[in-house]
């Protein structure tokens, strides 16, 4: 009797041998890849409105609008150094009046009346004057305005460096997304093929109808994770059109491929810092700002001394009943003057010392604000090349998990199948799978997120993406 039911186990063991494995890696979705490259691997190249992330960058540089309104601030900051030269330039007016009496005033004395005006009367004048001299106050506002105009061209390299950082930081999570519809997919295929093979084993009497239920269920939860990462995936793209300034329905769609994130060599810490300190808008911004601060404190100061302007005017009067005036009757007359201006202020109410100690304190306010600029570059810097380095060692932790995760889950399969591991089992196998998986794309996305972030802090492309 023992003999004959060890040989019918002996018999099913083998039957279940030799059936084909629905749950193989042909059959259930499990890659037969090492390693988890494939996950990035973009299937469809030919999709409409395909562009690469070099290609995005080129079209937000030319058609974002945080850019061209940053160019225009540029502009204006240009226009306010001719602005402030007008001041050295003569100013020239001109100004005239005409007046028709509609009713000529009259004197009334005890031999009559007699008019006391002409019945048209017109003036006119020109002057000119220059500003020879208002403690220092020109000089110093052409200067300052001259930094205000260095500054608004390197905000507007700020800004285009900004929306570099933007795009590439929304196409790595447009890839990213990609990524993880593949992990979802696979681990959704992973469980209905469990599904199947529970089932087939319930319909043998080898499984209970609560392992079903229970298999059921994952296929379900398995299906929202896979909704949500399809869901980014679009969001990223419609985040994307609008960085690029195009519209929600225009067709736009990302490619790209991927280098080995472990192969590309960083400078050294102290070599970042260095390129940093040459190459980041923000710093000689802040330079600026406190070159600007200065000027201002001397422009508040030149109230103290007041001006000197030289001028020269001539001008006109003339009348007559006629609506022609005359310019040369002995009702008109021509006058002219030349001089100097000189204003000296005696006293303003302290307007002027309090003015100089508000730019004081503007002045100090800047230098430190300079200095926090370099320091938060320094920790920027610092913050970013720490994120690469975690995220590359995150990488080398993972990458060989999840061939190794798929090879336990195959395995764990065949044992399922012959009666030698339990569901639990092939739960933990998938599951392990899974989080390799997961640990892995959301370990490259983050290193290349990394890097683009480095790129930026120190102000220049240390490492081509």
């Amino acid at each position: 009797m023992k003999r004959t039911i060890s040989l019918a186990l002996m018999l099913s063991m083998a039957a279940n041998m030799l059936t084909p494995l629905p749950l193989s890696a042909a059959a259930s979705g499990v890659k037969k890849q090492s390693g988890g490259v494939d996950l990035f691997a973009l299937k469809d190249t030919d999709q409409e409105g395909a562009i690469t992330m070099e290609e995005a960058v080129e079209i937000a540089m030319k058609d974002n609008s945080t850019i061209q309104i940053a160019a225009k601030n540029a502009e204006i900051y240009a226009q306010q150094v001719r602005q402030y030269w007008s001041s050295v330039y003569p100013q020239i007016t001109a100004s005239g009046s005409y007046t028709r009496a509609l009713r000529a005033q009259e004197i009334i004395t005890s031999m009559g009346s007699f008019k006391m005006s002409l019945d048209n009367a017109a003036s006119a004048s020109v002057e000119g004057s220059l500003v020879l001299w208002k403690g220092g106050a020109v000089k110093a506002g052409i200067k300052a305005a001259q930094y205000a105009s260095q500054s608004g061209y390197l905000q507007l390299e700020e800004t285009r460096n900004n929306i570099k950082d933007l795009v590439t930081t929304l196409c790595f999570g447009i890839i990213l997304s990609h990524a993880l519809i593949q992990v979802q997919r696979e681990n959704l295929n992973i469980a209905k093929d469990h599904l199947k093979e529970i089932t087939s084993k319930y319909k043998q009497g080898l499984a209970s109808d609560l392992d079903v239920l229970n298999q059921k269920v994952k296929v379900s939860n398995s299906e929202p994770p896979l909704i949500e990462a399809e869901n980014s995936y679009e969001l990223g793209l419609l985040t994307l059109r609008r960085v690029l300034n195009k519209d929600p329905q225009d067709p736009l769609s990302l490619t790209w491929q991927l280098k080995d994130i472990l192969k590309v060599e960083i400078p050294s810490l102290e070599e970042l810092y260095q390129m940093a300190k040459e190459n980041r808008p923000e710093l000689v911004i802040s330079d600026l700002n406190v070159q600007i601060a200065d000027e201002n404190i001397k422009i508040a100061k030149a109230d103290h001394y007041g001006s000197i302007a030289a001028f020269a005017n001539v001008s006109y009067s003339g009348t007559s009943d006629h609506i022609m005036i005359p310019v040369e009757s002995d009702n008109s007359s021509w006058g002219s003057n030349v001089g100097l201006r000189v204003s000296i202020p005696l006293f303003e109410g302290f307007r002027v010392d309090s003015l100089v100690k508000q730019r004081k304190l503007a002045y100090d306010q800047a230098v430190l604000q300079a200095r926090d600029t370099e320091r938060d570059i320094r920790i920027e810097v610092k913050r970013c090349w720490l994120n690469l380095n975690e995220a590359k060692n995150r990488i080398m932790a993972t990458k060989g998990t999840i061939a190794e995760a798929r090879k336990n889950l195959e395995r764990t399969n065949i044992r399922y199948r012959n009666g030698l591991a339990s569901r639990l089992d092939l739960d933990d196998s998938a599951l392990l799978l899974h989080d390799a998986e997961l640990q892995y794309v959301q370990a490259v996305h983050d290193a290349f997120t990394a890097l683009s972030n480095l790129n930026y802090a120190v102000g220049k492309e240390v490492a081509k993406i």
